[in-house]
């Protein structure tokens, strides 16, 4: 049987029968029972929280990470900042140093990283973001103005493509906890499965991973990963490198691995809801967008009976008529299915 913390009334009234003799009949007794319970009371609460830090499902943020650190080969996955090219003009032999800051109408800064002695026109540099997270990240063609003039270049500098990537936030703690807590429940056998997913989730800014055995032939490892927390979940070939050279020195030496972006293929779904309103549309979308994040993993089949149960779920539907698909949604090896809209019929 569990033990049962005492509340404060039961512990004062504990202490009021120890004190109640004949000699303390006249004196400050129920001061001193207020006092000592009060004192105990906070002991066992103090214990209490002691208990909850022993595991890693309710231990507070900072034991998380000291559980997380020794546990973890990557501990708690820290902020990374955006970085990207931007072009200048500028007149011959003008020269642009290392950390000239540079700052967007929105107050975002960004450095130099790359120092240049200029030509006469165009030219062009990369930068990165002085602040870790996602605000960095822009689109190209991003107007960007030197805080200070450097003489012979202009003080206008424009985002080049595909724009400034790569600005991760960091981890957050329900992340970082279900990684703990993942660790407990598979332990690493020297490359199998799970030790790749494992060592692909600990790269920042991957979220999902799935490894596939002998994906292109005998000895090879086909490993797939998302990064769901990006405006473009699907990695390109600069962070699909990186997570190549984390798992390099970790892999087992005769694996040839191959780390990989899954293939995206959208589902369609046309239905007629009754009532057909707004707020039961918007219900039935986010219960086939739950469908997809909870069964739809790469490779994985949709089966159409959970099709109609997540519609059936939504708040407010009382009947519906799906016309497509009819029937179960494969995806192959190496294909994830994503929730690609409805089409609503009257």
């Amino acid at each position: 049987m569990p033990f049962e913390t005492p509340s404060l009334p039961v512990l004062i009234q504990r202490t009021q029968s120890d004190l109640a003799s004949d000699s303390l009949r006249q004196s400050d007794a129920q001061v001193l029972a207020r006092t000592l319970s009060g004192a105990a009371f906070g002991l066992y609460g103090y214990l209490d929280w002691i208990a909850e830090q022993i595991l890693p499902d309710k231990a507070d943020e900072s034991t998380l990470e000291r559980i997380a650190a020794l546990r973890l080969n990557q501990p708690r996955k820290t902020a990374q900042a955006a970085s990207g090219s931007v072009s200048f003009t500028a007149a011959a032999g003008a020269v642009l140093d290392l950390g000239i800051l540079l700052q967007s109408s929105d107050g975002r800064s960004y450095t130099v990283t790359a120092a240049r002695t200029t030509s006469a026109g165009l030219n062009s540099t990369t930068i990165q973001a002085v602040d870790g997270g996602t605000l960095g990240n822009a689109d190209a063609g991003l107007e960007l103005t030197a805080v200070q003039p450097v003489q012979g270049i202009s003080n206008s500098f424009t985002v080049l493509a595909p724009g400034l990537s790569g600005g991760v936030a960091r981890e957050s703690l329900e992340s970082l906890r279900s990684r703990v807590i993942r660790s407990y429940r598979i332990i690493p056998h020297g490359g199998s499965a799970d030790d790749y997913e494992t060592w692909a989730m600990e790269c920042p800014g991957i979220t999902r991973a799935w490894c596939r055995r002998n994906y292109l032939g005998p000895g090879t490892v086909g490993l797939f990963v998302m990064r769901d927390d990006d405006l473009q979940p699907i990695p390109n070939a600069e962070q699909l490198a990186q997570v190549q050279a984390y798992i390099e020195p970790l892999r087992p030496v005769t694996a040839e691995v191959h780390v990989l972006a899954p293939v995206m293929l959208p589902v369609t779904y046309t239905l007629r809801l009754t009532p057909d309103t707004s707020a039961v549309r918007a219900a039935v979308e986010s219960q086939l967008r739950d469908l997809h994040s909870r069964e739809a993993g790469l490779g994985q089949t949709l089966l159409l009976s959970h099709i109609r149960e997540a519609i059936s779920s939504a708040t407010g539907e009382q009947d519906h008529q799906l016309l497509a698909p009819l029937a179960d949604v494969p995806a192959a090896n190496n294909q994830l299915l994503v929730f690609g809209g409805c089409q609503w019929l009257q």
